[in-house]
This record gives C-alpha cells, structure tokens and sequence, in this order.
C-alpha cells in the first residue's frame, strides 16, 4: 500500500466562479475533490516541464555533436583537396 505525504502547504489561487462551480462539478462527478483534481494537474505540470527540460538539454548536446562531426568533415574534405591538388 502507498504511504501517504503529508501535504501541509497552501497555494491559493484565484479563479472565475464560473470555474470554480465547473471544478465542483467535476470533483463530484469524480468522487474527488477540488484540491485532488488541482494536485493531479499540479503534477502533470511539473512532469511536463521537466520532460521539455530533459528533452531540450539531449537536443543540445546532439546540435553539439552535430557540429563537431560536420567541422571534422570539413577539415577532412579540405585536407583531400590539398591532397589531391598536390597530385596534379
């Protein structure tokens, strides 16, 4: 069974009463509360944002990468030149 975190910090947050009516709504459908449903999307946000974070980081290093393998060819290309230019 999973143990249960103690959440004792408040974050107030405002919303049109047609939202929070909608929110009602929901948690009662739901069987859940207003909190839970915030907490879940609370979650999902941080998830999210740290996934991008993740993603973004790997994509750097590949255009890293990237770059260096494209100036080792160039220089290997230039070098076949001068080669190839002493040749003839």
């Amino acid at each position: 069974m999973a143990t249960k975190v103690i959440k004792d910090d408040v974050i107030r947050v405002r919303v049109t009463k047609e939202q929070k009516e909608k929110l009602k709504k929901i948690a009662k459908e739901k069987n859940t509360t207003i909190s839970e449903i915030l907490n879940v999307a609370t979650k999902n946000v941080i998830k999210n944002y740290e996934e991008q974070e993740k993603n973004y980081k790997k994509m750097c290093e590949r255009s890293v990468a990237t770059e260096k393998k494209i100036q080792e060819i160039k220089l290997k290309m230039e070098q076949k030149r001068l080669e190839n230019k002493k040749v003839f």
